[in-house]
């Protein structure tokens, strides 16, 4: 009887080792020694906190390129390089020169009045007032309709329509904000009325303005007209006198507003990184499986109580983004799986996943061909025994990782992230944000969105929010490492399983009719 169990052990064993190697054969040579050595770099004050654009940034894009060249990934950005550069203007605004009038009374800069774009503007004319200003043609709803606005200055309440929410502007791409209503009308600027006037918010935002603020260059399309927010007192009065004069209640003018801004533009770039290994099957390899992560931060920001200024945004998202610089190695170094495998270090995530909207707009792949993308952000913190911090308190262990997308958007991935997780790392596979009824929307909030938008399936690994999100005590010295390492195992299996399956996933979760379909 204890030979018989001795023999069914050795073969359960024979079997896990089997589907272990079938699943990730290489797994083994992520190294945790490697993932910290990468983050000590990435995260170092050296590289500023690597803003979008900003010098630290161009670093890190190059120290990136760097590993994937003398591991030997090929390639994938433009002409050739590992870089899909995109063009930026930096715009600083001075406050000299800069002014706001109403019937030749000044307004004060930072109390009365603060620039919402930074656009030069020397303008001068009378207000038109304008409820609501959002639009969606598709809806029939149209604020503007009938007004004669081509060279007028817009003034609005910026209120959203009866029964709608921001949600709903942000989820349909038929709404248009009161800026971009007023410019498509013809109009030469946008005066908004602040819904909630915070003079302490207005201060640090102008100190932000005389700094700089960086805008992707999108094209004629994509332009913008100078607008302004005013405070409740002055637009109040602005309303009333608009109102007045378009009723002719009063033989007075509409009131004149001149408005200047006096800002400074120069042109700049940031790329996202590319790099591909490509497949070993003579037919799947024209098929791609990807995987993101964001390589920016914030950058350089308020003193924190220590007097730190740098924040290192070591796991977010320096954790996604040196997880997939060993997985890059492994893979170029190991076993190839059928498929090929591209790797996307986008930029500018904290500036609206400005990057991989970029890349997804403009792929230097077919995004026909591509399979799915696996996004990994803020994957090295884990909760800590003991630890009764409310800011903590939706950190996962550090055994556990959140996984958000399978169950929305496919069972094949399901099954598959299962399957791949059950025969390598065993983690706890927590769904609690993998469903539409997230009250935080993280589906939504990380690059993974921006292909799930263009049809592509997607899914995001992420541990959760923590105490040091977003502030400079994101350091190297945080990070759970050994939980790190885990993750980069699952994801170095999962995007292996991916690449070699004969077909691609089926789409057929809840998301499927939310987006209309996904192909």
């Amino acid at each position: 009887m204890l030979n018989r169990r001795i023999g069914l052990a050795t073969i359960a064993l024979a079997l896990v080792a089997s589907s272990f190697a079938n699943y990730a054969p290489d797994v083994d040579k992520i190294s945790k020694n490697n993932l910290n050595a990468h983050l000590k770099f990435i995260a170092s004050d050296l590289l500023l906190g690597r803003d979008t654009p900003s010098p630290g940034l161009d670093t890190a894009a190059a120290y990136i390129a760097a590993q994937l060249q003398m591991y030997g990934v090929e390639p994938g950005g433009v002409d050739g390089t590992y870089f899909q550069p995109m063009g930026y203007t930096s715009a600083t605004l001075n406050p000299e020169g800069s002014m706001f009038q109403v019937d030749g009374k000044s307004i004060e800069l930072g109390t009365g009045y603060l620039p919402t774009t930074l656009a030069p503007a020397d303008i001068e004319g009378t207000t038109i007032f304008v409820a609501s200003g959002w639009t969606n043609l598709e809806k029939g709803i149209d604020p503007m309709k009938g007004m004669n606005l081509k060279g007028a200055i817009v003034l609005t309440d910026a209120a959203l329509p009866d029964g709608v929410t921001r949600r709903d502007t942000f989820t349909d791409s038929n709404w248009e904000s009161p800026q971009a209503a007023a410019m498509r009308n013809g109009a030469v600027a946008v005066i908004t009325i602040a819904p909630n006037f915070n003079a302490a918010q207005w201060k640090r935002q102008l100190d932000q303005m005389s700094v700089g603020r960086f805008t992707l260059d999108r094209g004629e399309a994509q332009a913008t007209i100078p607008s302004v927010q005013v405070a409740p007192e002055v637009g109040d009065t602005l309303k009333t006198a608009a109102l007045n004069a378009a009723r002719a209640e009063f033989t007075a003018p509409a009131p004149s507003v001149k408005l200047k801004l006096n800002v400074e533009q120069r042109k700049t770039t940031a790329s996202n990184v590319i790099g591909i290994i490509p497949g070993s099957d003579p037919t799947l390899k024209s098929e791609y499986v990807a995987l993101g992560a964001h390589y920016d931060h914030v950058g350089v920001g308020r003193p924190d109580s220590t007097g730190d200024t740098i924040y290192n945004g070591a796991d977010d998202d320096g954790s996604g983004t040196v997880a997939m610089i060993e997985i890059a190695r492994v893979l170029a170094a190991g076993q190839r799986p059928k498929r090929s495998t591209v790797f996307v270090w986008h930029c500018g995530e904290e500036k609206g996943l400005v990057g991989s909207r970029y890349f997804a707009d403009s792929p230097t792949i077919d995004l026909k061909k591509l399979i799915i993308q696996v996004n990994m952000d803020m994957i090295g913190m884990a909760k800590q025994p003991g630890d009764t911090s409310q800011a903590n308190a939706e950190l996962t262990a550090t055994d556990e990782i959140y996984v958000i997308g399978p169950k929305l958007i496919s069972s094949d991935i399901t099954r598959t992230l299962t399957a791949v997780n059950n025969a390598t790392v065993k983690m706890k596979l927590n769904d609690k944000y993998d469903t539409t009824d997230d009250r935080n929307q993280f589906y939504r909030r990380s690059d993974h969105f921006s292909y799930i938008e263009k049809g592509v399936p997607a899914i995001f690994l992420f541990s959760g929010v923590h105490a040091h999100y977003h502030q400079a005590s994101d350091e190297v010295d945080i990070i759970d490492f050994d939980k790190l390492t885990l993750t980069t195992k699952l994801l170095y299996g999962l995007a292996f399983e991916f690449a070699n399956q004969p077909e691609r996933p089926r789409v057929d979760g809840p998301l499927k009719n939310l987006f209309g379909g996904l192909q």
